[in-house]
């Protein structure tokens, strides 16, 4: 199985003042009858999550939308990112359904993701 990369006719970031990062939650905590709790790690192969906005023609959105309908069977397989600080492409998957909204002739498009180990 090949994994699908992000179309290079597409916008290859998001805005900066759009993205967010969520680390996962990776620390489980377990209460002492007496004394701190007890805190382990979790797994050392976890989930986080990224979100942003991209800002795209309406050629460009029809694109998007192919990709993610036809390749990514509507978001479920997993596909390869570009990294946001010019690292290697990350194997990443949608969590949501994208959103997009219109002002003049551009597409606002809002992606949630999360980063696979």
């Amino acid at each position: 199985m090949t994994v699908p990369f992000w179309p290079d006719d597409l916008p290859q970031c998001f805005t900066a003042t759009s993205y967010e990062e969520e680390s996962a939650d990776n620390v489980l905590r377990s209460e002492n009858s007496i004394g701190p709790a007890k805190a382990r790690r979790r797994t050392t192969a976890n989930v986080w999550k990224q979100s942003g906005q991209m800002v795209m023609s309406a050629l460009q959105y029809k694109a998007f939308r192919a990709f993610v309908a036809t390749v990514l069977l509507d978001g479920a397989k997993p596909f390869l990112f570009p990294d946001q600080f010019g690292g290697l492409a990350n194997l990443v998957r949608m969590t949501t359904p994208h959103k997009a909204s219109r002002t003049g002739g551009k597409l606002y498009v809002s992606i949630s993701l999360e980063v696979l180990p």
